[in-house]
């Protein structure tokens, strides 16, 4: 019975310290973070879509003063999935936001917990995912930026290496298109990395990598064959975001963003007092006999390595001749891989020596170094109706500077007096009002126009007593359709796009093509 004491205390400290830093995330109190209110506000307009009947939105429908805007066509969905499934139930977007925070932080925890069972047992796994989820970054991700895509992008990070080692290809390639879906730059941070797991550990799973690009599809294949036509997808000049090698070491608890503030109210980028400790304890207590292993672990130290390196200033040369590093913005994002590092190491020399009590109290102590992360600014209790009422939120574009906006028309920042306007005539009746179709019966005098007070972009088609015409929005950005003299019944309906459609059918394709190789290969076992 007493050896079976140690893994129920470890694993009952892993639970009790995951729930202690979130516990904040779930209580009523609101935590102004860096992009809190703009998850908030997309919450509230997925939702909006949800509940109309569109599955997979694309669009925003009231934003934008009211004439719209296809923030969801480039913005990753996973976690306006999960606010709007949470909203159903608390009714309210503020906490349905730091509650998805929460419960990705939650999933992380187990997964990280599952993925390194499979490679060092309960109790290196129970302690390395302890210390791996009280990494500084954590808490800076969910009580200062508010990245909540960037959470959920690390929990399925988790789940994927957790898939390689049981060799779970079709939940793996499941995995991996949520993490695509999860947040657009970390998936790209991640994919190198994982595709380098994988040729150490499992090549099979290649072909998983490649049905989680197939699922996501959908998604990825159109905010990448029409980003032309938005502007304001990256505000963001990576030159004012590297890292001083102090800040890698100092501790520090502000909420400034990067670019500003000092020593003391910046945000923090502190590698973490036990993550350090835990990669020299790895490397001094290095014995390992299985080669597969041996070579896990120093890919692992290449990898914190280079990250610590793209952090730093003196890297800047490589980052202005490999162009596709200034799609990460941000070089601490890097920050990321020291959570999975964290936790491979700390299970690695764990797993090592022979008392494993060393590894539970060093457990203990990484909680109290970071202890100070988890009790975040917290503010009097803000409701969706806060932020419903103040056109600020609700007319803005849900992006830094209300820059996200398309390429015919700026944020538009008054809005329509009426949605619809007649130019030489009147509207008898709205035959049809849906957020994404429109339909209209007009009596004209003269010539005159429709003019729809929802922005253009690529997919609206307009028809006048069902046959397709013209759609004019060169002026000022926004539809305008020439209508003759006399009754017509006009329509205004945004469709899929060639790359829309495209996507579509590669991630139908896909589903189909995983669904068959799981049912082949379950009757093969059988």
């Amino acid at each position: 019975m007493k050896k079976h004491i140690l893994p129920i205390i470890t694993v009952g400290i892993c639970a009790v310290a995951v729930l202690f830093a979130v516990w904040a995330l779930f209580g009523r109190k609101y935590i102004p973070t860096h992009d809190g209110e703009y998850h908030i506000i997309r919450i509230v307009q997925f939702a909006k879509m949800l509940g109309a009947g569109y599955w997979f939105p694309r669009w925003a429908p009231t934003m934008n003063s009211g004439y719209g805007i296809p923030v969801f066509e480039y913005n990753y969905p996973l976690p306006d999935y999960v606010g709007s499934a949470v909203r159903v139930i608390n009714h309210d977007a503020v906490r349905a936001f730091q509650m998805s925070e929460g419960i990705g932080f939650i999933v992380a925890a187990a997964a990280l917990f599952g993925w390194l069972f499979t490679l060092f047992g309960l109790v290196p796994a129970a302690i390395g995912a302890t210390v791996g989820m009280f990494v500084p970054y954590w808490f800076v991700d969910a009580y200062v930026r508010g990245s909540i895509g960037e959470i959920w992008a690390t929990a399925f990070l988790f789940v994927v290496l957790f898939c390689v080692e049981k060799k779970k290809y079709v939940l793996m390639a499941i995995a991996y298109a949520l993490l695509i879906l999860s947040h657009n730059i970390l998936a790209m941070v991640y994919t190198p990395f994982i595709f380098i797991y994988v040729l150490i550990r499992d090549k099979k799973s290649l072909w998983s990598m490649l049905g989680g690009i197939g699922l996501s599809a959908y998604f990825w294949l159109p905010a990448l064959l029409e980003e032309k036509y938005v502007v304001g997808l990256n505000t963001v000049n990576f030159r004012d975001n590297f890292v001083q090698l102090y800040e890698l070491l100092i501790p520090s608890w502000g909420t400034e963003f990067s670019a500003t503030g000092s020593m003391g109210n910046k945000m923090s980028f502190q590698l973490g007092i036990a993550p350090i400790i835990s990669l020299i304890a790895a490397v001094i207590l290095n014995k390992e006999k299985d080669k597969k292993i041996h070579q896990l672990f120093i890919y692992f130290l290449i990898v914190i390595a280079v990250s610590i390196f793209a952090m730093l200033s003196i890297s800047e040369p490589i980052w202005e001749l490999v162009k596709p590093f200034q799609f990460m913005q941000y070089p601490w994002r890097l920050l990321s891989f020291v959570i999975p590092v964290t936790g491979f190491m700390t299970g690695y020399w764990v797993s090592h020596i022979k008392k494993y009590w060393v590894g539970v109290v060093f457990a203990i102590i990484a909680i109290l170094l970071s202890s100070s992360y988890v009790h975040p600014v917290l503010y009097e209790p803000r409701s969706e109706a806060y932020y419903l009422a103040r056109p600020n939120f609700t007319d803005g574009t849900s992006s830094m500077g209300n820059s996200f906006s398309t390429i015919w028309t700026g944020w538009k920042d008054t809005r329509p007096e009426k949605p619809v306007d007649v130019q030489n005539g009147k509207i008898v009746s709205t035959l049809l009002q849906r957020y994404l179709d429109k339909e209209y019966l007009v009596s004209m005098t003269h010539d005159g126009e429709l003019i729809v007070n929802t922005i253009y972009f690529p997919g609206w088609i307009a028809t006048i007593d069902t046959k397709q015409v013209p759609i004019n929005y060169q002026k000022d950005g926004i539809i305008h359709i020439v209508v003759p003299q006399g009754n017509h019944t006009v329509r205004v309906t945004l469709v899929d796009t060639g790359s829309r459609k495209l996507g579509n059918i590669i991630s139908v394709l896909s589903l189909v093509s995983l669904a068959s190789w799981g049912i082949l290969r379950s009757r093969r076992k059988a």
